[in-house]
């Protein structure tokens, strides 16, 4: 009744990557980020927006990067 010799094994199934890509490989951004002087000189760079930039600075962080930390607020304005 069934006839075995077109019978096909199945292929396995290759995972796509979850997420999308990075636009900026993470030692690329460490090193970019540890040489900046503020957020924005960062995001300027990258091309993301400074909040994206500094939840990337964030999650590298907590998976144990060492990116330092810039001042929060605005610079004291000169007289």
């Amino acid at each position: 009744m069934y006839n075995n010799e077109n019978t096909e094994t199945a292929t396995p199934v290759t995972k796509k990557p979850r997420g999308r890509p990075a636009k900026v490989e993470k030692d690329i951004f460490i090193q970019m980020w540890n040489n900046a002087t503020s957020l924005n000189d960062v995001a300027s760079t990258v091309g993301m927006p400074s909040t994206s930039v500094s939840v990337k600075a964030s999650l590298l962080r907590k998976s144990g990067h060492q990116l330092k930390k810039f001042r929060r607020g605005r610079r004291a304005k000169v007289k």
